[in-house]
């Protein structure tokens, strides 16, 4: 019997190589450019040069977060945050858990100890509609008001926030706070709609061959924004459904 579990179909994987592990990490924490990687793509997995960049860095010692709109980046270990050095040169490495680099139509992922890399993206080719790749997005939480949460100058935003277990988090993205509001329905109900700050998610499914049965299998980043919710479903205050109005229905 196969124990390997099925892989996510309409997605895109390839392994990197040590060098192009080297060049991520170098453009990102070292020179402060964008990742070029991203721009170029690989022989499998196409590039598109001057779309936004983000960074999610997990060090055994903190976080590292940043955005790079442009040319440069801006992250949270350069003041005025500057709490965690960012794993410069090679003989620091070993201080990497997970290193995420992603833009909307890709993400560069490297492993623990930059023993390794890999970079996804987008499969071509049709799929039936029941395992096609959705977008998703999720709420990021902070205490509201400005004594909690708060966006820092200068012309890349970077915004420091109070999570709700009273862990200070710099996120790379403009802040704004949770709320709500009720948008009357065309059937006469009325659906939640939420605005706040937002990560975005690419969802990948898979089928099980031998049950038929169909899961989530992989996601993959592709940004962060401010504002109402990018993504569906909204659900009808009163009877919990799904109003249909906005996004892909489950």
């Amino acid at each position: 019997m196969n124990q390997d579990p099925p892989s996510p179909r309409g997605l895109a994987v390839h392994r990197l190589t040590g060098e192009q592990v080297d060049e991520v990490l170098t453009d990102v924490f070292v020179r402060g450019r964008r990742c070029r990687l991203l721009d170029t793509g690989t022989g499998d997995v196409p590039g598109s040069p001057g779309r936004p960049q983000w960074l999610l860095a997990e060090l055994g010692d903190g976080r590292v977060t940043g955005a790079c709109p442009g040319g440069r980046w801006r992250r949270s270990d350069q003041p005025p945050i500057g709490e965690v050095p960012p794993p410069g040169p090679e003989g620091e490495r070993w201080r990497i858990l997970e290193v995420l680099v992603f833009g909307p139509h890709a993400q560069v992922r490297v492993g623990e100890g930059a023993g390794a890399g890999w970079i996804s993206a987008d499969a071509p080719g049709p799929l039936p509609e029941w395992l096609r790749p959705r977008d998703r997005s999720f709420l990021l939480q902070g205490w509201n008001g400005p004594e909690y949460s708060r966006t820092l100058e200068g012309e890349v935003p970077l915004a420091v926030t109070r999570e709700p277990s009273g862990t200070r988090a710099v996120l790379p993205v403009e802040w704004a706070d949770f709320s709500g509001r009720l948008r009357p329905g065309a059937d006469g109900g009325a659906a939640l709609e939420s605005s706040g700050t937002w990560l975005t998610v690419r969802e990948y499914w898979a089928e099980d061959p031998a049950t038929g049965a169909v899961g989530v299998a992989f996601h993959r980043l592709t940004g962060m924004r401010t504002g109402t919710k990018p993504t569906g479903p909204e659900f009808d205050v009163g009877t919990g459904d799904e109003t249909g109005e906005r996004g892909t229905p489950w």
